[in-house]
């Protein structure tokens, strides 16, 4: 008697979430206006917590002024995300690799805001 060979459904491999999402983000209608929120939602979250590791360089922010450079931050690491998708090689999970613009993005607008309104002296005012 011949043995049969069992198969299973046809499994994605492990990598799927990361083409799920890149697959969400590339959809045109309702799908991709929610990968786009969802994804921002995660950016925002990394933002909010590279700003709050940064506190000490923010000391001198007023009120929401660190969930307004969070949402800069977000809407820049977005863009930039949603620009370089085709850049995405799955050698490490998607949001793993989208983190690292919101990071960067939010680095960035911190150092920018710790100089903003100070003044380097260029000469001995002797």
């Amino acid at each position: 008697m011949a043995t049969a060979l069992m198969t299973t459904p046809t499994q994605r491999p492990a990598d799927s979430p990361a083409r799920d999402w890149v697959e969400r983000l590339r959809a045109v209608g309702p799908e991709g206006e929610a990968a786009v929120a969802e994804l921002h939602a995660l950016l925002l979250k990394a933002a909010r917590f590279e700003i709050g590791r940064r506190s000490a360089e923010l000391r001198h922010l007023r009120g929401g002024d660190g969930e307004d450079l969070a949402q800069q931050a977000a809407d820049d690491a977005l863009v930039a995300v949603l620009r370089k998708l085709d850049d995405f090689r799955g050698e490490s999970r998607f949001t793993t690799w989208a983190y690292k613009f919101a990071l960067l993005e939010a680095a960035v607008k911190v150092r920018r805001r710790a100089w903003q309104g100070r003044e380097v002296p260029l000469e001995d005012e002797a």
